[in-house]
């Protein structure tokens, strides 16, 4: 079953772009065997997205701004309650990963991969939808 995750960017972050995290996540998993990074844009959307590519699973990466964002995170503030980072509720940049399926689980690294390198952004809150908890 493929899931999501949610990168929400507080002040601390730095000044992010699709393209930037391009360049990024190339650096980061240039010694990935079977991996390629393309520039995808869904219908219907004004913004492109990232399309990580291991074999056939994928993983799309969206950098997202905005009152939506603003909105989400308000939300997401509402649902960890204390747990809450201070501004949380306010932040208006994520970026947001949605992970293709992997039932047999052959990309677990892969997923761990992606979510150290986002720990690493700093001013960065990882939000997991399907647990309703921060990822610490």
């Amino acid at each position: 079953m493929s899931f999501a995750m949610y990168v929400l960017l507080g002040e601390e972050a730095p000044i992010i772009s699709t393209e930037s995290l391009a360049l990024e996540l190339e650096h980061y998993l240039r010694n990935e065997e079977c991996f390629s990074l393309e520039f995808d844009q869904l219908p219907f959307s004004a913004d492109k997205a990232l399309l990580l590519r291991w074999d056939s699973w994928r993983v799309r990466v969206s950098y997202e701004t905005g009152e939506a964002v603003v909105e989400d995170s308000k939300e997401i503030a509402r649902i960890v309650g204390k747990a809450a980072t201070n501004g949380l509720a306010a932040i208006d940049k994520r970026i947001r990963l949605v992970f293709g399926d992997d039932d047999a689980q052959e990309y677990t690294n892969q997923i761990i991969y992606l979510l150290d390198f986002m720990r690493e952004i700093p001013g960065a809150t990882i939000f997991d939808p399907q647990q309703a908890d921060l990822l610490t």
